[in-house]
């Protein structure tokens, strides 16, 4: 090795070694890349004569809500102070945008001996921390107030400027929602502005989750159908529209879908982070995008999720659902069997299905049937008795019902009314001009007739049995379940009983017309 080699290593063995950190907060930073970051950070670097060994790339990362040690990437290397000896910023706001944020990583510093730099200090100069001055941790302080203050200022200039665009109908930016992107729009006062359009892809997916929950599927059945057919979950169609790398890690959570479902978005509302609808003065909704679906769907999809919410609070949790849940029951307490197993005198454990309710008193046996035996009448019995029929589909025709509307009217007004007693001046003449608008509307809901809908039942070309036959087991028991189906255990009275002498089968279908009749008479009666 020569001697220049020689002493080039030994200047690299001694060299600083360096960590770049790059900050870019998603809301206000959007005018600094983390190129240029990246750039100033490596020639301050070069001007300590320093070697870089890693970056800490924080992006979407905002210095206000998160302390250093609260970034992913950054807190990597703070975990680690024997890997490095200096970290550098392009700013001191890249760093922190608090006091206790500066003064926790001055200590840290101090503890551990390192270096902190900042490419780009007050006069536009490379500024070095010293923290064995007391009054370099003075300046510090001071710096990182004017940080703090600048970035307080920052969250009140653009939420002044939200508010503005909000009741321009603009959208004012932020997270953008599954289902849309923004797109530039000319509104009615002519000026240009955004606006949330409908992304197709996403939009088509999440209209098909809003009929899932229509038809009463529950939010977790929804998330797994997302899942299993790959759907674009919410965080990376947001990298999409960014031309930002996906994470293959994003998952579908029911929480998501459940607030997509719950949230006025669907209709194009401006809506806060409690999912309360910002309203305008005379009531009506301010809107910020495209409506995904219309006011029709909206009020089936409030019902399904009212339904879904009750059904969550009464059903617990089944752990043990079987092929005939909800379709066996006892003779008894007309309650479901359940699964089990029964020791025979040969020593076997077969599976049968037990009725298991505390409402049978001491004399009355609790009825036990074995399981395979009673599957396979079971499905034999369907195909036989029900198997030839042609299959019905149930259309229904919806007809002209305001009475949601009004209901949800009437609920604006009272939340209304209950905040009014609480404010003066301005903000009561806003109230109370939302609560006129409102009025006016229901006066004219409530003068509208109502249309009941129309059911009709129609023939399919296809039977029961052939579907049944095709169906698997859970396949088998929803369509008996469809039908009305019941099959009933009858008392126990030896275990040599045929099996076809202890079950009957009936069936309780709706009749689509009997529904209509009493709708009708429904109607008239409101």
């Amino acid at each position: 090795m020569t001697q220049l080699a020689r002493r080039a290593e030994q200047m690299f063995r001694h060299a600083p070694r360096v960590v770049g950190a790059i900050r870019l907060s998603r809301y206000h930073d959007a005018t600094t890349s983390p190129e240029v970051q990246e750039e100033m950070v490596t020639l301050a670097a070069h001007r300590i004569g320093g070697v870089l060994v890693g970056w800490a790339k924080d992006i979407d990362v905002s210095a206000l809500k998160t302390s250093p040690w609260e970034r992913e990437e950054l807190a990597y290397w703070l975990e680690r102070p024997d890997e490095w000896d200096v970290l550098i910023w392009q700013r001191m706001d890249r760093a922190v945008r608090s006091m206790a944020d500066m003064a926790n990583l001055g200590r840290y510093a101090k503890r551990h001996g390192k270096r902190l730099i900042f490419a780009s200090g007050p006069g536009g100069d490379m500024l070095e921390l010293d923290f064995g001055s007391a009054m370099s941790e003075l300046i510090m302080l001071i710096l990182a107030f004017a940080a703090q203050l600048e970035g307080q200022t920052i969250v009140e200039r653009n939420q002044g400027a939200a508010a503005r665009l909000q009741s321009l109908g603009r959208w004012a930016g932020g997270p953008v929602p599954y289902g849309f992107q923004p797109v530039r729009k000319t509104f009615v006062d002519g000026n240009e502005g955004w606006w949330l359009g409908e992304h197709p892809e996403t939009a088509d997916i999440r209209r098909a989750a809003i009929a899932r929950t229509i038809a009463r599927k529950s939010y977790t059945s929804t998330m797994e159908w997302l899942t299993t057919s790959g759907a674009v979950t919410p965080a990376n169609h947001r990298a999409r529209l960014m031309g930002r790398e996906e994470d293959p890690e994003s998952r579908w959570t029911t929480t998501t879908v459940r607030a997509m479902m719950l949230s006025d978005l669907n209709r194009g509302h401006l809506v806060t982070r409690d999912g309360t609808t910002v309203r305008n003065t005379d009531g009506t909704p301010v809107l910020q995008g495209d409506a995904l679906i219309t006011d029709e769907t909206s009020r089936q999809l409030k019902e399904a999720t009212k339904a879904l919410a009750v059904e969550v609070l009464q059903a617990p949790r089944r752990r043990d659902a079987h092929e005939l849940l909800g379709v066996l029951v006892c003779h008894h307490c007309i309650l479901n069997m359940h699964t089990g197993t029964r020791t025979m005198p040969d020593g076997t454990r077969p599976q049968v299905f037990r009725c298991n309710s505390v409402q049978h008193g001491k004399g009355t046996p609790k009825p036990v049937v074995t399981k395979a035996t009673t599957i396979a009448w079971a499905h034999a019995e369907f195909v036989e008795r029900f198997g030839f029929i042609r299959r019905t589909q149930i259309v229904r025709t919806p007809g002209a019902d305001h009475r949601p509307e009004i209901s949800e009217l009437k609920e604006n007004l009272s939340e209304l009314g209950a905040r009014l007693p609480q404010l003066r001046g301005a903000a009561a003449d806003v109230i109370v001009g939302q609560m006129n608008g409102i009025t006016a509307r229901l006066e004219e809901l409530e003068q509208l007739p109502v249309t009941p809908p129309k059911v009709q039942e129609i023939e399919l070309d296809t039977t029961w049995g052939d579907a049944f036959i095709a169906a698997n087991d859970e396949g088998k028991r929803q369509i008996m379940l469809e039908m009305g189906v019941r099959i009933t255990v009858g008392p126990p009275t030896g275990w040599r009983r045929p099996i076809e002498e202890r079950l009957t089968m009936t069936i309780e279908r709706d009749d689509p017309v009997q529904d209509e009749l009493e709708d009708v008479v429904y109607q008239e009666s409101v």
